[in-house]
């Protein structure tokens, strides 16, 4: 999917892949974050057997949709 403007994200918890087109796989783990930029194809997986959990802030322009499915 992508945003209409740019995914800022802090890791709680666990580990993870993080998957921006473009950008080789970026490896995150609890205390890492990260940022998507706007309009980028991306994707995360969980990669250990804990939860990920992160908080993310979304600066996206006003009346955009928040997300949309990539092709």
């Amino acid at each position: 999917h992508t945003h209409p403007g740019e995914e800022i994200s802090y890791i709680l918890e666990g580990q993870g892949e993080i998957l921006i087109d473009g950008q080789p796989p970026l490896k995150v783990k609890a205390g890492d974050s990260f940022i998507v930029p706007a309009g980028a194809k991306h994707d995360a997986h969980n990669t250990s057997s804990k939860p990920l959990r992160l908080v993310a802030v979304y600066v996206v322009q006003k009346g955009k949709p928040m997300a949309t499915p990539a092709p």
